[in-house]
């Protein structure tokens, strides 16, 4: 079955419901994004773990000014991405909840896209920047801990990292998740 998002189709496939680990030798980064029409700013969430499910890193990023939720989700991915970069890391898995996104980049759909396709042409020369970078969709319910960092930081003064040590408010989620596993 397919569908059309945004000028994008999308064609309909089982997507994870719950978090899982990358294969042995890679990482995984889930990214969200948040708004606050209100506050008319948005907040980018992005947590690191390795094959084990173990927490390596997570950031919660801001940004100013009203957006649509799919452009949020693309800066999202293009903050986690630049992170990676930052990070040296070399074997990666993507993960976001917007399947529009995640079509789109994996078939190079996005270019007539004014709203956001200049985004993912960043995540684009971004992602040729690893020796192996994939994106995959996965459901809201198994990127959970992305967007509660996303949320967090539409309340937050400044970006927040954390390297190592898991923020409290997460920890839980965590370990449910590498429970799981």
């Amino acid at each position: 079955m397919l569908s059309k998002v945004h000028g994008v189709t999308i064609a309909a496939r089982q997507s994870e419901a719950r978090w899982k680990p990358p294969d042995s030798g890679f990482v995984k980064i889930n990214t969200d994004g948040a708004i606050s029409t209100e506050k008319r700013n948005f907040g980018m969430g992005a947590i690191l773990r390795d094959c084990s499910g173990e927490f390596m890193a997570a950031i919660a990023c801001k940004g100013q000014g009203a957006v649509e939720a799919t452009v949020v989700e693309a800066c999202s991915l293009r903050r986690a991405l630049q992170w990676a970069h930052d990070l040296s890391l070399t074997r990666i898995i993507m993960e976001s909840d917007c399947a529009c996104i995640v079509t789109a980049l994996n078939t190079d759909s996005f270019i007539a896209n004014s709203n956001w396709g200049s985004v993912l042409l960043d995540c684009k020369m971004l992602m040729k920047s690893f020796p192996v970078c994939r994106v995959q969709h996965v459901r809201r319910t198994g990127n959970s801990i992305a967007h509660e960092l996303a949320k967090r930081a539409l309340q937050a003064e400044a970006d927040k990292h954390w390297v190592g040590e898991i923020p409290a408010d997460i920890a839980h989620a965590v370990a449910r998740d590498k429970q799981i596993v």
